[in-house]
């Protein structure tokens, strides 16, 4: 294994027989992980921060930085499990018809790069060998830890993967597993191909490809195809393009334009891509590109609204109620776990924001202890920001919530 400054180690490749005929004899799923079960991705994703019964007794200044721990609190439920069942499928399912040693591999370079020469930029990936690649999307609430739990399973593969020899015959191959792009923040299209460029520079240590976006008359249209080219040639994996909510409409040539660019990058790069975004993205989803990604995949998309009040919220919130640093401890009641959720409206980021505010004041204040009414009163004096938001989703009506 070697390594450069951008990007760390990079795993060399380690083969391992398959159970399944169509993944057998493929070098780019041969190295990836064994495919996990649900006992082995809880005990990969979880997190569970330092603690113990002696701090409670700390000088309250010292417990103050002792809560912040609960910001690294991590405890995986079903959805997680969804999302990472769904990753594992479309990175095996996406590298079954892109096998380097299939002849069919080094005829697709070809003709894409020959595409691109003629200057023919509107290829769909249909035309090449059958893909066999899909994808999904999440939409979903600000704050309920989209991002967290996609980086945290990506986290799980190696980004790059070194290949040199496979079954005793020279294989010298640089397998990138995935690639995670964020959303220029009110930027175009464009600006986000570039990234694409860039960051496979970066993390090949390579200056090779930023040129792709430079020039004045380089297009959406005309760095597709080279995204495609590039992303064959080092046996990308999956792209991941989060915060698509970011996408400026004007910016892009409107609404429509940006939906097109979306379909023809899944039609065109012949990888699974996930696009995560917050409801506010729906707008640019709707119609057409949901078509669109319902043919190109079978993973469906993935709603993640706020959290009901159900065995996953028990899970959550039980887990948490742990980690306690005032000296009086406190049991989680019925009554506490119902206004925890009333005061955050299961979403994940203010339910344990307001759990370590609660412990902050009851230690400032000397109580040392905590109850429903104290959970109220934080609530009321630390969260007037997003009081209207809590407020919408406490109505249940469609239209307060879309404000949001």
């Amino acid at each position: 294994m070697s390594k450069n400054p951008n990007t760390g180690v990079i795993v060399e490749a380690r083969y391992s027989k398959q159970q399944l005929k169509e993944y057998s004899g493929n070098p780019l799923i041969e190295a990836l992980p064994p495919i996990w079960s649900f006992e082995q991705v809880e005990e990969l994703l979880h997190f569970y921060p330092e603690h113990t019964n002696e701090e409670r007794n700390y000088e309250p200044h010292i417990r103050f930085h002792c809560v912040q721990r609960l910001f690294s609190y991590f405890q995986p439920w079903s959805t997680h499990f969804d999302i990472e069942q769904r990753i594992s499928r479309v990175i095996r399912q996406g590298y079954i018809t892109r096998n380097p040693l299939n002849p069919n591999y080094a005829g697709d370079l070809q003709r894409i790069y020959q595409m691109i020469k003629d200057g023919n930029y509107e290829f769909k990936n249909s035309e090449l060998s059958k893909p066999s690649a899909s994808g999904f999307t999440i939409i979903g609430f600000s704050g309920m830890g989209k991002s967290t739990a996609v980086e945290s399973i990506l986290n799980r593969y190696p980004q790059i993967i070194f290949h040199e020899e496979y079954n005793n015959f020279d294989f010298d191959h640089n397998q990138l597993v995935w690639l995670k792009l964020d959303c220029p923040h009110d930027g175009g299209v464009k600006g986000l191909c570039a990234n694409f460029f860039m960051e496979f520079d970066r993390l090949l240590a390579d200056k090779t490809y930023s040129k792709f976006a430079a020039g004045r008359n380089t297009t959406t249209a005309t760095m597709i195809p080279r995204m495609a080219q590039i992303a064959r040639r080092h046996s990308l994996g999956l792209l991941v393009i989060d915060e698509i909510q970011h996408l400026s409409v004007a910016k892009s040539g409107g609404q429509e334009k940006m939906l097109n660019f979306f379909v023809n990058l899944v039609n065109t790069i012949g990888i699974p891509v996930i696009l995560i975004g917050t409801t506010k993205a729906m707008s640019i989803l709707q119609g057409e590109f949901r078509q669109a990604r319902r043919g190109s995949g079978h993973q469906g998309d993935l709603i993640w609204e706020n959290m009901e009040q159900d065995d996953d919220w028990d899970l959550l919130v039980e887990g948490m109620w742990s980690y306690q640093w005032i000296q009086n401890k406190c049991e989680l009641t019925k009554e506490i776990k119902d206004v925890m959720y009333e005061e955050s409206q299961g979403i994940v980021d203010i339910a344990v924001k307001l759990y370590a505010m609660v412990q902050m004041r009851a230690i400032a204040t000397g109580e040392e202890t905590i109850n429903s009414d104290l959970i109220k009163r934080v609530a009321k004096d630390n969260l007037k920001l997003v009081r209207p938001m809590l407020d919408a989703l406490k109505s249940g009506k469609k239209q307060e919530i879309s404000k949001y």
